[in-house]
């Protein structure tokens, strides 16, 4: 009986050695064939709502911007203070009262191209710009040249303007002094033009 244990035994040893043995696998067989579509499950619950995401930040779709208009000072005498206006047909009184309104002067007759917010002072020459409007006639920008010494001169140092207006609800004016930020700035943070 001693023996037919042991016998048994390494039996099963042998068996177990033998077939535990790692060696490479063979090609995989024949895919079989597709068996018939199970019917629909039931729909599960709906799941939580998610949290509320945060709010974007909004555009410049309400900023206005002219493109560059010539300048009108009067380049035949040379004058103490002068002037010249633009039309703004897009203000209305309501954007008026609340808007930031932004009004820039470029110098494309020199060799420096250079553009400056309004009040600029350039050497002796001072520009700057006032609105006038009313409930009949639409809004007009004044843009204003004037000597700091009272002597008469011509007013060269700003040949174009242009105006940005920005109401009061346009989000990307809440953050930022605009008056602070070069125009190159200004146009960069609205995504506007140069």
């Amino acid at each position: 009986m001693k023996t037919m244990k042991l016998f048994t035994m390494l039996f099963l040893a042998m068996g177990m050695a033998f077939t535990s043995c790692e060696g490479p696998e063979g090609p995989e067989g024949e895919m079989g064939l597709t068996g018939e579509t199970g019917a629909q499950g039931e729909a599960g619950a709906a799941g939580e709502q998610g949290p509320q995401g945060e709010p974007g930040e909004d555009g410049n779709a309400n900023v206005i911007a002219s493109d560059w208009i010539d300048a009108g000072f009067d380049t035949s005498a040379a004058l103490f203070s002068d002037e010249f206006s633009i039309s703004v047909p897009e203000l209305t009184r309501e954007i008026a009262d609340s808007a930031i309104i932004l009004v820039y002067g470029r110098d494309d007759l020199s060799n420096r191209f250079e553009v400056h917010q309004l009040p600029y002072v350039q050497r002796n020459e001072k520009y700057d710009y006032h609105l006038e409007g009313s409930l009949v006639h639409e809004y007009e920008l004044f843009i204003t040249g004037t000597t700091m010494d009272g002597n008469n001169q011509f007013y060269l140092s700003v040949d174009k303007v242009r105006y940005v207006i920005v109401p009061s609800g346009t989000a990307k004016s809440a953050s930022v002094n605009l008056y602070k930020m070069s125009y190159e700035e200004v146009m960069d943070h609205f995504g506007l033009d140069y």
